[in-house]
């Protein structure tokens, strides 16, 4: 009887361990990046797992925030084909 609950014991302090250690890993794989990327204030990507930096839209349009430009209409199709 004795040795039963012996073996019980370490089963049970094993399944401990190894949950333990599941949990520990999911934390290091996926709860701390995500942390560590948005306190540097980057976006999170969950789809390919990286941290992406925010770029302005102004950065690559050219146009500074509360810059008005007027539009310029766009070519007719029927005015591009005549020569």
């Amino acid at each position: 009887m004795f040795r039963l609950i012996g073996r019980v014991q370490i089963a049970y302090v094993c399944l401990f361990v190894v949950a333990c250690a599941g949990v520990f890993a999911w934390e290091a794989l996926f709860v701390w990046p995500v942390e560590r990327c948005e306190s540097n204030g980057g976006w999170w990507s969950a789809k390919y797992r990286e941290c992406a930096t925010p770029i302005p839209v102004w950065r690559f349009t050219g146009r500074m925030p509360g810059e008005v430009r007027p539009v310029t209409p766009a070519p007719s199709p029927q005015a591009a084909k005549k020569p």
